[in-house]
């Protein structure tokens, strides 16, 4: 829409990556997400702008989780829309309101932060001082600049609470609720930035409507998309750079004056001929 001409490159033989839907049983047509299975970062400007029309819908159910305490089967439920039933799981699993009480409180200074944060995925970067004004600098250093498990163990006394807070922050990141390098805070604002929300919907169709939503409007605004093309080198120089990629029969190559890859950093230094190390 810029008026680039752009071309996409894709290994495997359909588009999307993780972000796919599959025949999970074979005769039935019905087709489900097959990593990827939530929707949360993806701005809605974005999608308006794109005119994606994929439709998202709400999870009754926020988190379930079990646990054997005392010699009983109990577990926390926590709903999309927390009402009784929340309060009550609470409620028989510590033995009063307290620990709910102060998640209702985290979670206000949270999204206080979040609403702040959100708009800043499509909006031109600010410093940190700037991103900080109007929310309460207790939460703000807690939330960014001082690890996570300091707040969270302040904030709560139960361990399984504890936990499904912690949750947000630990998945995918190898990291500890104390370490330094503050990875699990920054993934524990990725989980609840979405859309100023934090709310992670469920698209219909499957992950795979996203990515073929995505794949439609990138086609007609003239892209041309191409699966089945692995690149084996990306050679740049001051100007751009020179693609190669093979379609299973005989090498090809392009002219590009900006390459975006979408690799892990050592894959990049591969195609680059630079040490991966």
């Amino acid at each position: 829409r810029a008026g680039l001409t752009v071309l996409v490159l894709e290994r495997l033989d359909h588009l999307g990556g993780a972000a796919v839907s599959a025949e999970a049983f074979p005769g039935t047509g019905v087709r489900l997400s097959r990593y990827s299975y939530l929707v949360s970062l993806l701005p809605e400007s974005i999608a308006r702008e794109l005119e994606l029309g994929v439709e998202l819908r709400s999870r009754a159910t926020a988190s379930y989780s079990p646990v054997l305490r005392g010699g009983r089967h109990t577990g926390l439920l926590v709903e999309h829309d927390e009402a009784a039933a929340t309060r009550e799981s609470f409620r028989a699993l510590t033995g009063g309101d307290r620990e709910y009480d102060a998640w209702r409180h985290f979670y206000a200074d949270v999204a206080k932060v979040a609403a702040k944060v959100a708009p800043s995925l499509t909006e031109p970067l600010v410093t940190g001082r700037e991103m900080a004004a109007g929310i309460d600098p207790d939460v703000w250093t807690a939330l960014v600049e001082r690890p996570l498990g300091e707040l969270v163990e302040s904030r709560f006394t139960d361990d399984l609470v504890r936990g499904v807070v912690a949750t947000d922050a630990l998945i995918g990141t190898f990291a500890g609720m104390h370490d330094p390098s503050l990875a699990q805070n920054r993934c524990f604002l990725y989980h609840l930035i979405g859309n100023g929300t934090g709310e992670w919907r469920v698209p219909v169709g499957g992950m795979g409507a996203v990515t073929d939503a995505l794949a439609a409007a990138a086609a007609a605004a003239g892209a041309e998309l191409v699966t089945s093309a692995g690149v084996s080198s990306i050679a740049a120089d001051e100007d751009g750079a020179e693609v190669t990629w093979h379609d299973g029969e005989r090498a090809q190559g392009v002219r590009a004056g900006v390459v975006l890859a979408n690799v892990a950093p050592w894959v990049l230094r591969i195609l680059m001929g630079e040490d991966p190390d």
